[in-house]
């Protein structure tokens, strides 16, 4: 973002952004690219893809990228087909292409996985596409995707969009002392709902989204309208704001 507009910032988060920068905060621009190179990001833990694309040749290549990250690929070229995976087998994470063989897009594919019970609900999602126009990405992520691939797409970022949709899974990160949060009384003060306070208390703790939505046992959206709201409420543009603000004021 070039100015400070909490206004465009909440659309964002409706759309599905998990973060919002401005081009003048050298330092998160600083630790996006730290974090892309960082060495946490070369591995993947082994599991299982669920890839639902009906080219073959684009399915050759997905599955000889994902075996070399120690993915083990089941392949399907429809919805129906990905949801009679889905009722057989756990997977790590899903990549879905939009136009796929049949009455159903993709996308009907990701509402599918987002309205199933917890954990599968939360598996992360990767959209892949060979339209990269921002209607179809702006949609991709509005409905649950994690993230958006336009093909044709280099090897390498396909590898780290996998690795940063799956980093930051529970327990993948340490958690700030709850000694150093301020209380439910504190938001409440800064004009926060009761749910508003456990969901910032859980931001602050560096609860990833979808870990909230399941501990609370609502939904995804639900989380994310909250966190549009808490943002706006608080004046702040995202996580890191929301920490350095609050955290200090509290011996943080």
């Amino acid at each position: 973002m070039q100015d400070r507009d909490l206004e465009l910032a909440h659309e964002a988060f409706q759309a599905g952004a998990t973060e919002v920068v401005l081009r003048d905060d050298d330092d998160l621009i600083r630790h996006f690219i730290l974090e892309a190179a960082n060495s946490r990001y070369k591995s993947l833990q082994p599991g299982r893809v669920l890839l639902v694309e009906d080219e073959n040749c684009q399915a050759e290549h997905l599955e000889e990228v994902c075996a070399l990250q120690g993915l083990t690929v089941d392949r399907c070229i429809s919805m129906e087909e990905g949801v009679a995976r889905l009722q057989r087998g756990e997977y790590q994470l899903a990549i879905i292409d939009i136009l796929l063989k049949g009455m159903s897009s993709g996308l009907s594919l990701v509402r599918h996985i987002r309205q199933l019970p917890p954990p599968r609900s939360l598996m992360p999602i990767l959209v892949i596409s060979g339209f990269d126009d921002v209607a179809r990405r702006v949609e991709a992520l509005r409905i649950g995707a994690d993230d958006f691939l336009a093909k044709p797409f280099a090897e390498e970022e396909l590898v780290w969009r996998l690795q940063r949709i799956t980093q930051g899974r529970p327990g993948s990160e340490p958690e700030v002392s709850r000694a150093a949060i301020p209380d439910m009384a504190f938001w409440q003060q800064h004009g926060l709902s009761s749910r508003e306070s456990e969901i910032c208390e859980a931001l602050i703790r560096g609860v990833n989204d979808k870990q909230i939505a399941s501990d609370l046992d609502i939904s995804f959206w639900t989380v994310r309208t909250h966190i549009s709201r808490i943002f706006s409420k608080l004046g702040v543009l995202n996580r890191r704001e929301l920490m350095a603000r609050y955290l200090p004021s509290m011996g943080g």
